[in-house]
């Protein structure tokens, strides 16, 4: 009972966002970002009421002695490192083409920054969602970015306000990865935005569709 309970689930899930069911065999549901952006809630959006310390974050959580912050620092670095601690690695701001060599050049970005999830849906999370949110190790969530560019630029805008100089394809299609992850609502400027990026090629191409958090 409980698989078939679950099959149909994922049947619903699937039609949403219009694709086809795996063989039972398959992990992962394909589809593209033009349908999980179809898939997304619009909603007008405030974000009074927000506190980043509502959002509990830089955390280690797996008690491995590397809070999220380096997690990231580690997954993303192409050359090899770990342990405990470091100072230096390599790192690549895809969004502005920037090199970094030490942790301490570079910031770590909420995709879907912080104040921007409260407004499409986090209000009304527990601290815990918040939190795992804030933390979330999934990929697109978290990215290693050049400091001006994450402060003072692209700050807490949505792609209605805002899009990288660089990688616009990559930055639309990890958006609607995210809030269709944390079931998180976009308004009507922002998915218009998104519409532009993603209706060609980029939102054709095929993706693999995000487990719910």
């Amino acid at each position: 009972m409980r698989s078939t309970i679950a099959f149909a689930a994922s049947a619903l899930v699937a039609a949403a966002v219009g694709l086809a069911l795996p063989s039972s065999a398959q992990a992962a549901y394909q589809t593209t970002p033009a349908r999980i952006l179809n898939a997304l809630d619009v909603r007008a959006e405030s974000n009074s009421g927000y506190d980043r310390a509502k959002f509990p974050h830089w955390l280690d959580v797996d008690k491995d002695c590397q809070d999220t912050r380096e997690e990231v620092l580690v997954a993303e670095s192409r050359v090899r490192i770990g342990g405990c601690s470091f100072s230096t690695g390599r790192w690549y701001s895809m969004y502005d083409g920037r090199w970094y060599t030490r942790k301490a050049q570079v910031d770590i970005d909420h995709h879907v920054a912080l104040a921007e999830a409260w407004g499409s849906g986090a209000r009304s999370w527990s601290k815990d969602r918040r939190t795992r949110f804030a933390n979330d190790l999934y990929a697109p969530s978290l990215n290693v970015m050049t400091p001006s560019l994450n402060r003072y630029q692209k700050n807490a805008y949505d792609p209605g306000q805002w899009m990288p100089p660089k990688n616009r394809c990559r930055y639309a299609v990890d958006w609607v990865k995210v809030k269709y992850r944390w079931r998180l609502s976009i308004d009507s400027r922002e998915k218009a935005a998104l519409q532009r990026i993603l209706s060609g090629t980029c939102g054709s191409r095929t993706v693999v569709l995000p487990r719910r958090a």
